[in-house]
């Protein structure tokens, strides 16, 4: 470290030749903060540039460039032949702000607070929880063939693509989605109907806005998605449980996953999926059908997207990479009425949801070069059998004291533990052992049912003989003996 005091002012400049940081902005650095602090005073007048570079053994167009910095902000006035001179700046007087605010920061808004507001469980698990709800295994990700599908997407990206003009999807990624969507799920649209964003939550967060007043009812399933609830919330709205029919009266928007549901892995039936249909029509409702995992159910072919019932259908269909690739790729997209392309595509402009256009487009290569399909094959297999060896350990272990059924599909699956356990605190055991599991109560608006919400993606055998022993550990304490 090289410090040097000049005689000409009493202030300290102190650089290290050994940080990465340029020397002048050492300099520029250190006198900015020093005259915003009000240690250097207004009037007070710098070294030249030639003492400040001969006191610190360095060149005048470091001291130069530290100086030019300083002006272009307005701190100092350099005038040819005299040295520096610090401006007058303006005082910020604390009596003028609030007494609650006497720190000098601004509270959020009522709006802000209720996007702060953590609407879903209250507790976070933990960074690198295992057998998260929701998380595809980290292991069976297709390194490779992604690593592939990016650098064609870098050597294909060019003019447009790389600017604003397709802010709502790149064209390539629409045309391959909707060829995908009407093949595997009975989607009808054309590809400017989809719009492509960075995640399913920015998708109910702007629709939330868009089809809503504050106020307004939004419905959720019962249980259902922490993930709506928080957006609609946030939205100041007034979320109901969707059986409760008589709330359709007032509802602007209802959430469902029907091919799939969250949490409980059940399917909605034809004649329920026909009625919602029909009620959301009469009311002037707008269907949120979320889509997240159905592309990789253990039996038979996924039952067609709600979308697809209804050529005039209120409803705006979600897909998403998070649980078929990873969380990590941020790609969500949505199909829209033909009627509402342009104002939602405006909407997400305004909105700053944007997509990046590289894993868009690695993205489409993905699904076209056959990758996608037979990474969906793989880990179909293996959820499949790391679900079904999960529940059947659990189901010698426990007996009848845990309620599990083989999952259909997906990610996770209910445990229902008896009433009188409290499912809050065996969660928090075992978020503390290193699983991610969830309470099933928090997912309930109404009168809560006890249970765990468990990932199983990447429950392999030691994984799942570790949660047992974790779970059996858990109920113990709880005082339930197993």
């Amino acid at each position: 470290m090289l410090v040097w005091g000049a005689s000409l002012f009493e202030h300290v400049v102190a650089i290290s030749r050994e940080e990465n940081a340029p020397l002048s902005s050492q300099i520029y650095q250190q006198y900015r903060e020093a005259i915003l602090a009000r240690r250097i005073p207004e009037g007070e007048r710098l070294p030249s540039s030639r003492q400040l570079a001969i006191g610190l053994s360095v060149s005048r167009n470091t001291v130069n460039t530290a100086y030019d910095l300083l002006r272009s902000e307005g701190l100092v006035d350099v005038r040819s032949g005299a040295r520096p001179e610090v401006v007058a700046l303006p005082v910020v007087e604390r009596s003028s702000l609030k007494e609650e605010n006497i720190e000098g920061v601004v509270p959020l808004s009522s709006r802000g607070k209720r996007f702060a507001t953590n609407h879903r469980y209250y507790c976070a698990t933990g960074r690198g929880a295992h057998m998260q709800p929701g998380e595809p295994s980290k292991e069976l990700f297709p390194k490779e063939q992604w690593a592939r599908s990016l650098r064609r997407a870098a050597r294909m990206l060019s003019g447009n693509a790389l600017g604003y003009e397709h802010a709502s999807g790149l064209p390539e990624l629409q045309r391959v989605l909707a060829q995908y969507l009407a093949q595997e799920r009975g989607v009808i649209c054309a590809p400017e109907q989809i719009l492509v964003f960075p995640s399913v939550q920015s998708v109910l967060s702007l629709m939330s806005q868009c089809f809503s007043e504050e106020g307004d009812v939004a419905l959720l399933e019962e249980p259902g998605y922490l993930g709506a609830k928080s957006a609609f919330v946030s939205a100041g709205l007034d979320v109901q449980p969707l059986t409760e029919s008589e709330q359709f009266q007032r509802a602007s928007l209802i959430y469902v996953t029907p091919s799939h549901q969250y949490p409980t892995g059940k399917r909605m039936e034809m004649t329920e999926r026909l009625a919602l249909l029909k009620q959301a029509s009469e009311k002037g409702a707008v269907i949120l059908e979320d889509d997240y995992d159905s592309e990789f159910l253990f039996e038979g072919r996924p039952i067609a997207a709600l979308q697809g019932l209804s050529a005039h259908s209120p409803v705006i269909y979600i897909g998403t990479s998070a649980k078929s690739l990873m969380p990590g790729i941020r790609l969500a997209y949505i199909v829209v009425p033909k009627a509402h392309v342009f104002d939602l595509a405006m909407a997400q402009r305004t909105s700053g949801a944007l997509a990046n256009v590289h894993v868009q487009l690695a993205f489409a290569d993905f699904i076209e070069s056959g990758h996608f399909r037979a990474h969906l094959n793989k880990i179909r297999s293996a959820y499949h059998e790391n679900g079904s060896a999960l529940c059947k350990l659990i189901g010698e272990r426990f007996g009848n004291q845990i309620g599990v059924s083989m999952p259909t599909g997906g990610l996770q699956m209910p445990l229902y533990l008896p009433e009188y356990c409290d499912d809050v605190e065996i969660a928090d055991y075992m978020n503390a052992q290193g699983y991610g599991v969830n309470p099933l109560s928090g997912f309930y608006l109404g009168e809560p049912v006890k249970g765990l919400i468990v990932g199983f993606a990447e429950a392999d055998e030691r994984r799942r003989l570790g949660f047992v022993t974790a779970l059996i550990e858990a109920m113990n304490c709880a005082g339930q003996a197993v």
